[in-house]
């Protein structure tokens, strides 16, 4: 049973991100004022005679996975691990282990209980703890904006792969969704020739991948722009941010590469998502139509006119995507593009698709 969110951990949010909690929900309940969950804090006992032993990372790290796994929990003890980590300054696992001794004093201890609290309710840990990493990048997390996956990581890889290979000193790319920003600062963290336009329909992702950039000094090569892809193919513009706001011509400007991590999940699985997902992140990152190609195909659209000749157009998709993605791009743009190959993710499902282009589209 998925327990409400507390009006506590509302609070935190509200006060830790400035957001505004209607817009968080699948159906915008969580925006309502909710009943907050009363938990003993069973550590703090005043009246134990070994109350420090109660306190220490070993005991709160033992008894918060118990919690979490009674209730139902994902990933436990991984989660229990990275709260406390928050709590006590660290970002090494290894730290509770060297330090399991170490005992949290009152005010370590009631923010744990605090971020515990949120959990319980589903909230993602990413989520909690404001922070993740991806590759080599710690990015800035915020609800409702897209959790980078490590999937994600191997389209970055291959995307990596491609422009090293690529004969043009000067890499000019386009990010379609670029939510925390996550591929597009790993891009210019990892290339130096490399510059990126990313789009978002979000404005508060635009803001995070301003944000996340400017923390990790990549805002130079990178434009964001709040803009959406239309079904025909078209980008509309709506705003520039951060440095660089430069105007971009969607209709002229060429690419070298475009990649994309779309919404690409069918409308009747959204449903059937973890509480995790489906109560705190942007439903439209993830809904992706009822056969999940709503985006994909305005997107093979625009690449077979956007790319440069040689360029490619890199995506992570479904699993029960790439034969039907191929089977449009053959169909509808043999004469621009050419699907080249799918590759697998960790659970070894097809996940990521690289097209070609081959000749203009003039």
């Amino acid at each position: 049973m998925t327990r409400l969110i507390s009006k506590r951990c509302i609070n935190l949010l509200i006060s830790k991100h400035a957001i505004s909690w209607t817009k968080v929900s699948i159906n915008n309940e969580l925006g309502k004022i909710l009943p907050a969950l009363k938990l003993p804090v069973l550590f703090m006992c005043n009246n134990c005679d070994d109350e420090n032993k109660k306190n220490t990372i070993a005991y709160v790290v033992k008894h918060w996975q118990e919690r979490f796994l009674q209730e139902g929990i994902a990933e436990p003890i991984e989660s229990i691990e990275h709260i406390v980590c928050h709590v006590i300054g660290s970002k090494k696992i290894t730290d509770l282990i060297n330090h399991h001794e170490r005992v949290l004093d009152k005010e370590q201890l009631e923010k744990l209980e605090l971020l515990c609290e949120c959990r319980l309710s589903r909230m993602p840990v990413q989520y909690i703890i404001g922070e993740w990493d991806f590759r080599e990048l710690t990015l800035t997390l915020e609800p409702p904006i897209f959790i980078p996956r490590p999937e994600t990581e191997i389209l970055v890889d291959f995307l990596l792969t491609r422009i090293s290979d690529s004969a043009n000193k000067n890499k000019n790319i386009l990010e379609i969704g670029c939510g925390s920003g996550a591929i597009s600062l790993s891009v210019l963290h990892s290339s130096q020739n490399a510059n990126i336009v990313a789009i978002d329909v979000n404005p508060r992702a635009c803001e995070l991948t301003i944000r996340n950039a400017k923390n990790l000094d990549l805002d130079m090569r990178l434009t964001v722009l709040n803009a959406a892809i239309q079904k025909d193919g078209k980008i509309e513009v709506k705003k520039a941010y951060g440095t660089n706001k430069e105007e971009v011509d969607f209709s002229k400007r060429k690419f070298d590469f475009i990649v994309s991590n779309p919404p690409y999940i069918p409308t009747k699985s959204v449903f059937e998502l973890q509480p995790e997902i489906k109560l705190y992140e942007d439903i439209r990152a993830l809904d992706g139509g009822d056969d999940g190609l709503k985006w994909i195909e305005p997107i093979l659209k625009y690449a077979s006119e956007a790319l440069n000749v040689g360029g490619y157009l890199i995506l992570e998709v479904d699993s029960s995507h790439p034969e039907r993605i191929k089977f449009l791009v053959e169909k509808y743009y043999a004469n621009q593009l050419k699907f080249k190959h799918i590759h697998k993710d960790y659970c070894n499902k097809e996940r990521i698709v690289e097209i070609l282009k081959i000749n203009s589209s003039s």
